[in-house]
């Protein structure tokens, strides 16, 4: 059977295209254009997904057909159209990822046959990232792993790379593809069997690169609404079927599929390139003359099809490949129906002449292609059949599309340059005495020669640009002078002033390795402290490069203060009455101890407030001079005794009390570590600071300690920049360094984040360069403030989608150094604020990630697993076993001792073989949630040690789930940007009531740390830094009027740039009209 097939579209719930777009409306125009099988397109979006459920059935295998209650008799369609139209489940996920180094934005067609497949595949991406803002969502996802999911989903599933030329969005595009299709998939490759042309390219155009001949080439019409069907699309001859209609990709036998109808590539807003806001259309060698440099605004212009196919062609004929199917390029009806009118296409005279043709002759595709000539002259103004048959044999005149600018393709203007005997940028396609043709019509549009050495000779200047780069590059990372003195400072302590952005963890671990390979130290008597799990992986990959030697990398201890502390209490817990399979209770374990000695849940917060700031002053119930909480603290610390238990402030301390009270321990620790080296000082509480004194107590002895008391940030956590500043006082031999250079930010960043604690500030810091000034920006409400960033971003980022360019959100162009989303940072003083910025990221599917206090392993449902082994090492352990029985009552009938023996089987498990049992058992409807597959690769670098990996899951914090390697927009609190760097940064809300935070407490705030914490806000800014504030914001239910932040005055005019933004509500518009929701004064 032959048809005509047209996979690649897009539902109404896609952004920027027709409300029309419902399967009653594609059946009608699928008629119209003479089109039998219909991609559904977007089945990944619920909302569309429940639609086509409700609204069409299974028919063949694999495909499916309208039901009859949805067969609309008002949408007319004549009588010599009519016919059973199909259509096939297809999705169009658009990839944006970082790869070799840069970043991808790559998109991919799904196909799949049938609903619970689909459901599979939508079920899984919705774990990934937002599916539900656009019909084509935007994932954080490597194109290698989407091709994984689909495989995994179905043998019959299968991916296409969607228009693989275009330059913002594709594999094999200018701006953020990769060289060939293998570079994207890698070993997967081999599952891909076709690829989509694009608009802007056409067959021969792709046959010019040999890399693609093992592939298929297949062409769809990405419409966007239902008259837009069959722009391009293929032309089967097999059985109306799934697995046909696939198989026939899958070969390329010619006897099945027979080739693709086909736009005139140079009618493809890409083809040509050039700068639409300009004027400036080149051909590929106008662009090399000209460095791709636009005249007009001095920006490089976009690399158009032609000239990225030019780049990666590696043969002058196109014909030599084999495999090539026969192409037909067209003109749609009514644009040769206006054009002969000399009207808009959109008239109504086109329309009535349009259905008059249809109703006499029959569909689109059959006027246009298949008609013989005379009939054609019969049926129609003999002139206006002329126009098709010029069409059909090529006679065309044309202007190439360029920057998004579409091109135009006449067959009557004359003014256009002419285009004839279908002569493309790279040849003849008549199929008619083809072989005869070939060697006489083979047509470039350009010299390809001079094409390929202006490029080589390009490619010989970037090369030596590069070199210097690279030169330049390596005499930033040598030491400066004051770095030096500190790392080869010879013995006795030192204190290391390291204020943002001066090198601080190289510093710090250059030391190391100085002490180890030139002051030969050995390795297992250097003891280095930091703060986060995150900031000790750090410091042993940067010793690793430094070392090269992994067998000293393990004599290194690199702990954080608490699995120092733990690593104490494994060795000496029977001093304080426990076994070595004690459990260490997390916050919420540690509320739930207190409810089971009597404490109302009204009650519970407050006393596990005491306890802890009793534990990090070091005090035991006996110290405490209030009888009541004396007693329960006493209760408490029983409880944990009777369970075989510590909490996570015991880790400090006790590890503290045994080293005050055992002083032969005490020694054997001194001895062991010689060399100590804490980091982030100016956070340590008062527990951490005893801790240090007794393990270095000597005024001589050998401790380094590095940090910032302009960072001091956490006073509510207990800790107290006044050791920082007291240092010397302790240790009245210390020699004091002061790093000065900032390797991240500009000075400007650097002086204003000086002025604001202006009165704190001892040091100037000197940047790398002057830098841009940072923009205040004013916002009505805090929408707008969102939109403002999301805008700002995607205009930045020179776009996400297509329609960020087509509604000039962004103009197609990264500012100059922005690589990728990862580059960008949103922080705010407080986790409700993020509600907002969320929103507004889903609106313009910008992919980020969300960081909170609360770390990965206890959020559900990886802490219900964590849970399960914490018990099977410790099952006598009640607080767990209550816990896990709260958890679980929801979904299952709960026995507590079959609980417990189940745990009990877990023991001396592979740690991974254990998460799936709990898994199978008890979170059956979890299997594919993707934060159990992050666990299960967690749990492969522990085997069968589950104590140490649970002592890694209890010590973990919420910054330790950030992935710097994925391609989203780090939305987080300024305290968790802690360390962090970004490119970009906007902090929100710079509001007097939330910057400084003293909203609910005017009185209780330390408005100096508050200062302090604004600064490191700002000093996370490597480039850009956005200050936005709002009018008026909800929070916390309220509606708040806050004037701006105190901070923002304090900072130089000369400094900033102040902008107001407006978010003006849409208008509703037609489907392809782009309402300007946001603009700056």
């Amino acid at each position: 059977m032959k048809f005509i097939a047209d996979f690649h579209i897009h539902s109404h719930f896609s952004i920027a295209t027709s409300k029309k777009l419902i399967p009653e409306n594609l059946v009608k125009w699928a008629q119209l254009k003479g089109i039998k099988l219909v991609g559904t397109g977007d089945f990944v979006h619920p909302g569309w997904m429940k639609e086509l459920k409700e609204k069409i059935e299974p028919a063949e295998q694999g495909l499916f057909r309208i039901k009859n209650e949805y067969r609309n008799d008002k949408l007319h369609v004549f009588s010599s159209c009519k016919d059973e139209v199909r259509f096939i489940l297809t999705a169009e996920i658009s990839n944006i990822y970082k790869k070799q180094g840069e970043v991808r934005k790559v998109h991919n067609l799904i196909f799949v046959p049938d609903f619970t497949i689909a459901e599979k595949i939508q079920k899984a991406l919705a774990k990934i990232g937002n599916i539900t803002s656009d019909g084509r969502p935007i994932l954080g996802l490597d194109s290698k792993n989407l091709l994984e999911i689909v495989l995994e989903s179905s043998d019959d599933a299968f991916l296409i790379p969607a228009h693989i030329w275009t330059p913002w969005f594709s594999v094999l595009g200018s701006k953020s593809g990769f060289d060939n299709i293998t570079e994207c998939y890698d070993e997967l490759t081999d599952y891909i069997f076709a690829v989509e042309t694009g608009l802007s390219s056409d067959p021969p155009m792709n046959w010019m690169c040999s890399f693609l001949d093992r592939f298929t080439i297949v062409s769809n019409s990405d419409a966007h609404s239902p008259e837009k069907l069959g722009r391009e699309a293929n032309i089967f001859d097999t059985e109306l079927s799934y697995n046909s209609v696939k198989e026939a990709m899958k070969t390329g036998n010619p006897k099945n599929f027979l080739g693709t109808i086909e736009f005139f590539p140079q009618e493809g807003k890409y083809h040509f390139d050039g700068h639409r806001k300009c004027g400036i259309r080149w051909s590929p060698i106008q662009t090399l003359q000209n460095d791709g440099i636009c005249p007009e605004c001095h920006k490089k212009v976009t690399i158009g099809v032609m000239n990225r196919v030019a780049q990666l062609a590696d043969r002058e004929n196109c014909y030599e490949r084999r495999n090539r199917h026969p192409f037909y390029s067209l003109i749609p009806l009514k644009e040769i129906i206006a054009e002969f009118l000399h009207i808009g296409v959109s008239a109504k005279s086109v329309d009535r002449t349009y259905n008059s043709l249809l109703e006499k002759a029959g569909s689109e595709f059959t006027i246009l292609l298949d008609i013989p000539e005379e009939e054609l002259k019969n049926i129609m103004n003999k002139e206006l059949a002329q126009g098709i048959i010029r069409m059909r044999k090529g006679n065309v005149y044309i202007e190439e599309g360029y920057d998004g600018e579409f091109g135009k393709i006449k067959v009557f203007n004359k003014q256009l340059k002419a285009h004839t005997s279908q002569k493309k940028m790279f040849g003849s396609i008549s199929t008619e005495n083809q072989e005869a043709k070939e060697k006489t019509i083979i047509h470039i549009g350009f010299n390809l020669k001079e094409y390929k050495r202006l490029v080589q000779k390009m490619k010989t200047r970037q090369s030596d640009d590069i070199s210097e780069v690279k030169e330049k590059k390596k005499n930033f990372i040598s030491l400066n002078t004051q770095q030096e003195k500190a790392i080869e400072h010879h013995s006795g302590p030192i204190l290391i002033i390291a204020g943002p952005g001066t090198g601080k963890t190289l510093t710090l671990t250059s030391r190391i390795a100085h002490l180890i390979r030139n002051r030969h130290i050995k390795p297992e008597h250097i003891l280095a402290i930091t703060f986060t799990n995150k900031a000790s992986m750090e410091m042993k990959e940067r010793l690793n490069h430094l070392l090269e030697d992994e067998h000293i990398i393990a004599d290194l201890n690199v702990s954080t203060f608490h699995s120092f502390g733990l690593s104490i209490l494994k060795e000496h817990c029977n001093k304080f009455g426990r076994d070595s399979n004690f459990s260490i209770l997390d916050e919420e374990e540690k509320k739930q101890a207190f409810s089971k000695i009597g404490i109302t849940q009204k009650e519970i917060n407050s006393y596990v407030k005491k306890i802890t700031s009793a534990k990090q002053l070091v005090k035991s119930y006996k110290d405490i001079s209030d009888e009541n909480f004396a007693r329960i603290y006493k209760k408490y610390e029983q409880l944990l005794k009777k369970y075989n238990a510590f909490d996570i402030d015991d880790l400090i301390y006790y590890p503290v009390k045994l080293l005050s009270e055992f002083s032969d321990i005490a020694n054997q620790y001194r001895e062991k570590y010689q060399w100590i080296l804490v980091d982030e000082y100016q956070d340590i509480n008062y527990a951490q600071y005893q801790f240090i004194r007794l393990l270095a107590p000597n005024k001589h002895s050998n401790l380094s300690v590095i940090g910032d008391p302009n960072q001091a940030i956490y006073g509510f956590r207990g800790a107290n920049v006044k050791f920082i500043k007291d240092f010397t006082n302790d240790y009245p031999n210390a020699t004091v360094y002061i790093l000065q250079k900032s390797y991240r930010c500009s000075d400007r960043i650097l002086k204003a984040s000086d002025q604001v604690i202006g009165n704190i500030s001892k040091t100037m810091l000197k940047g790398m360069e002057s830098g841009i000034r940072i923009n205040i920006a004013e916002n009505a409400t805090d929408k707008s403030e969102a939109e403002f960033v999301a805008r700002t971003i995607e205009s930045m980022m020179g776009g996400l989608r297509f329609f960020s360019i087509d509604s000039q959100v962004a103009d197609g162009y990264k500012t100059l150094g922005m690589e990728g989303l990862s580059d960008f940072a949103v922080l705010c003083r407080i986790n409700r604020q993020m509600d907002a910025i969320e929103k507004a990221f889903i609106d313009h599917s910008i992919p980020y990630q969300k960081i909170t206090n609360k770390p990965f392993f206890q959020q559900r449902p990886v802490n219900t697993i964590i849970d399960f082994l914490k018990l099977s090492m410790n099952l006598k352990n009640d607080i767990i076993l209550d816990k896990l029985a709260k958890q679980l009552s929801a979904n299952h009938k709960v026995n507590i001792d079959n609980l417990r023996n189940f745990a009990d089987t877990l023991q001396n498990m592979a740690i991974s073989k254990a998460v799936k049992m709990i898994v199978s058992n008890y979170l059956k409807d979890e299997t594919d949630n993707v934060l159990i597959k992050e666990l299960l690769n967690i749990t492969h670098d522990f085997g069968k040690n589950a104590k140490e990996f649970i002592r890694y899951t209890i010590l973990g914090s919420g910054i330790d789930a950030y992935k710097s390697d994925v391609e989203n927009v780090a939305l987080m609190s300024i305290h968790s940007a802690k360390g962090l760097e970004f490119k970009t940064v906007f902090i929100v809300g710079c509001e007097n009531g939330l910057l400084p935070y003293t909203i609910f407490n005017a009185h209780g705030i330390d408005l100096d740390e508050e200062r302090r914490l604004f600064y490191v806000g700002m000093t996370r800014a490597k480039k850009f830094l956005f200050l936005t504030y709002a009018k008026k914001r909800m929070l916390f239910g309220q509606i708040m009027n806050l004037s701006k932040s105190p901070y923002l005055s304090d900072i130089e005019k000369e400094l900033v740039k102040l902008s107001k933004s407006e978010y003006k509500k849409p208008k509703k518009k037609k489907h392809d009209d782009q309402e300007t929701l946001f603009s700056l004064k």
